[in-house]
């Protein structure tokens, strides 16, 4: 018989027809797509890592996303965390809704809460790089290269990029299950060193994303609402 979360709402067995479909921050397709099977009836689809940014916008694009998949989804999983409140307010009309408690893509990648709370406690004033956010060029030297000089000429950016990162004093690489391991820690320090700060590693662990494609999803990890309810704020802030 299968478990509790291989069933969609109704008690009925996922299936290719009826998929748990996840919709997901595209900075962690590396990490989901090597943990799929692709026997099991799951469906991933990736939105633009750039929604962080703009976490406005972000609810309503996912609202749209999690609209047009419901017609044969039989549950809905959204690989976010808080996000600056960009989950807050969805819903599914016939499906049960499940985010990650977590505040951002960080303790996705660590495994779990209890590891970011020992991590935060480690270093503080740290800013984490991540495979997913390297190979994209998302990290500081990237953003700088291909967004910020461009805009407003390279002495403004460079300067404009130091003062965002006044705070920060430590840049510490998640090292994921990316086969370029070599070439995104030589980045990650290349970082370190124009910004001045000091470089460290950390394992990453796949602990939460094999969770987000196959469960369990238990209140110590997961928000999970009923058809026709919103994703509420307050589960995310308590401990």
């Amino acid at each position: 018989m299968p478990s509790m979360d291989e069933m969609d709402w109704n008690g009925q067995p996922l299936s290719k027809a009826h998929p748990r479909v996840v919709i997901a921050c595209g900075v962690i397709k590396s990490e989901l797509n090597s943990l799929l099977n692709a026997e099991a009836p799951i469906e991933v689809h990736y939105l633009d890592q750039n929604l962080h940014r703009t976490p406005e916008r972000m609810t309503g694009i996912i609202q749209e996303k999690i609209n047009k998949l419901a017609v044969y989804a039989g549950h809905i999983v959204i690989g976010y965390g808080l996000c600056s409140n960009g989950v807050v307010g969805l819903r599914a009309v016939n499906q049960q809704l499940c985010v990650p408690r977590v505040h951002d893509c960080i303790t996705l990648m660590l495994g779990s809460r209890k590891a970011y709370r020992e991590s935060f406690n480690r270093q503080s004033g740290t800013y984490d790089l991540s495979a997913g956010w390297l190979e994209r060029k998302k990290d500081p030297l990237g953003m700088l290269e291909n967004e910020y000089i461009p805009r407003m000429g390279r002495e403004e950016a460079v300067s404009g990029l130091r003062e965002e990162l006044q705070h920060y004093t430590h840049i510490t690489f998640i090292k994921g299950r990316s086969g370029r391991i070599g070439e995104l820690r030589k980045r990650a320090k290349q970082n370190a060193e124009f910004l001045g700060m000091e470089y460290g590693e950390v394992e990453g662990s796949d602990r939460y994303f094999r969770k987000i494609l196959f469960g369990p999803y238990v209140p110590s990890d997961f928000v999970c609402i009923s058809p026709g309810e919103t994703i509420p704020q307050k589960p995310f802030l308590q401990e």
